[in-house]
């Protein structure tokens, strides 16, 4: 793997830690575009067969936008130079968007998404397109038009889904930033497997516009863009990039903040020995100062579980039918044997009516957990149930699991932990422990209050510059 600290002795290559450092050393003139650009691809012609993170790019435009940035000079934005990719799923303008379906493959789109424009106006250079599940249905990355995404720390482990080939292009160094989209943890499950930092913001802090395979002019309920990155002020970066609110004034965060610590949950069981992990962070953070405490929102955690499968099923019942079209081309039958499966079925068919009636059971839970956060700064949570799990194919997600305490888990279970920011719209950022066994890395997820996602970022940098991700005990 390129580690950071492999590229940081290797600045002459043109390899830089994290896009911030890659901008100051461009101010400097240390390094061009077009290098840093080459040196990515560099990273990608090494990597790129064994991982399958990058299933699309555009060199020539993309040597083309890197050398329009190194003759104007003065920055054309924020990300001037920047080599980026965004996840399969986002339109680009005179590119194929396929959603992994073999039937769409020659299926070029004519307009910009929101994420593409607006890193376009930043001036980043953007490489291709990252990896994903059919529709985004999976928490494995893999389709049958590009293939299987390995986990770039263990090659039969999991990336994750669904921006499963995000997380791997960022965790091998391939690009320095790339935007993914989260409804059900699907940028902070991939950012917890791989290693890196990722943020699903607060709802409608990103426009979803260009991301729909129906091209829907609406934003979508509970679904949110966000960046993954190799550092927590890269993802401060892309957020200030792609942002489509104002950003409140910023607050700075001191080693006094409080902090809940989630409690474990009887639904969502976790690993032992990940919870040690958790239990160390908790413990480094007390001893900077921190308060820290275990304490949860007055909800009820399996019955929200519950909601947010049914919202996010009658979220996507347009989808429903592209999905069933492209299984039935695949020949693979749907699971119907199981509670999430039910679920899955009662959601996609929900009323109108019926939809409001949960909405309004979920109004309920976001301010009971707005009363939370009044007295807590951050909630600490885990980010997965251990490190990410062996490498599987399934015909369907409800049909998936995961080994936890030496037993096979649905790994639906784990939309428990990522409710709270899925289904009540708040900002959550993962970010990697440096505690790392059975070879892989783990995260720590920190979710904030709705709209406090500059907070939360300052809380994650506050974290990161205690040292914590470098204590790395190899458990």
């Amino acid at each position: 793997m390129i580690t950071l600290a492999a590229q940081q002795s290797n600045r002459n290559s043109g390899l830089y830690p994290d896009a911030v450092a890659l901008r100051a050393a461009m101010a400097r003139h240390e390094v061009s575009a077009r290098d840093a650009l080459e040196a990515c691809f560099a990273v990608i012609d090494a990597r790129n067969d064994a991982v399958n993170a990058i299933v699309y790019q555009d060199r020539q435009g993309a040597r083309v936008q890197a050398d329009v940035c190194d003759r104007t000079g003065d920055a054309i934005g924020p990300l001037h130079g920047v080599p980026v990719t965004i996840k399969e799923c986002f339109d680009w303008a005179g590119h194929p968007t396929t959603w992994g379906d073999p039937a769409r493959a020659n299926h070029l789109v004519r307009e910009d998404s929101a994420v593409v424009a607006r890193l376009k106006q930043a001036g980043a250079v953007i490489v291709g397109k990252t990896n994903i599940p059919p529709y985004l249905s999976d928490w494995e990355t893999a389709n049958p038009l590009f293939g299987p995404t390995r986990n770039p720390h263990d090659p039969d482990r999991s990336a994750g889904g669904s921006s499963g080939g995000s997380a791997a292009a960022v965790a091998s160094g391939m690009s320095y930033i790339d935007i993914g989209s989260d409804q059900g943890g699907s940028i902070r499950y991939p950012a917890h497997c791989c290693g890196v930092f990722g943020l699903k913001p607060s709802w409608g802090e990103i426009s979803l516009a260009g991301h729909s395979p129906l091209n829907e002019l609406r934003e979508p309920d509970i679904g949110a863009a966000g960046p993954l990155a190799r550092s927590v002020r890269d993802i401060a970066l892309a957020l200030s990039v792609l942002r489509t609110k104002a950003a409140p004034d910023k607050r700075s965060v001191s080693k006094k903040i409080k902090i809940a610590q989630l409690p474990t949950q009887s639904g969502c069981p976790i690993d032992k020995r990940y919870q040690r992990v958790l239990d160390k962070f908790a413990d480094h953070l007390r001893s900077t100062g921190a308060t820290v405490v275990q304490a949860q929102p007055d909800i009820d955690f399996d019955r929200a579980t519950e909601l947010m499968n049914l919202l996010v099923r009658a979220e996507t019942s347009r989808k429903s039918e592209l999905v069933a079209d492209y299984r039935a081309r695949q020949q693979l039958e749907l699971a119907t044997n199981n509670k999430f499966a039910e679920l899955n079925a009662t959601g996609t068919a929900l009323s109108h009516r019926d939809w409001l009636i949960l909405h309004e059971e979920r109004l309920e839970m976001c301010r009971r957990v707005a009363q939370f956060f009044e007295e807590f700064d951050v909630l600490l949570c885990p980010s997965a149930v251990g490190p990410a799990p062996p490498f599987r194919v399934a015909n369907d997600a409800t049909d998936r699991t995961v080994p936890v305490n030496g037993v096979e888990m649905p790994i639906l279970k784990l939309h428990m932990l990522y409710m709270l920011g899925s289904l009540l719209y708040l900002p959550a950022c993962v970010m990697p422990t440096g505690d790392r066994f059975e070879g892989m890395p783990v995260g720590v997820q920190l979710v904030g209050a709705f709209g406090s996602d500059d907070i939360l970022l300052a809380a994650a940098s506050a974290f990161n510059g205690s040292g914590v991700i470098q204590m790395g005990s190899g458990l």
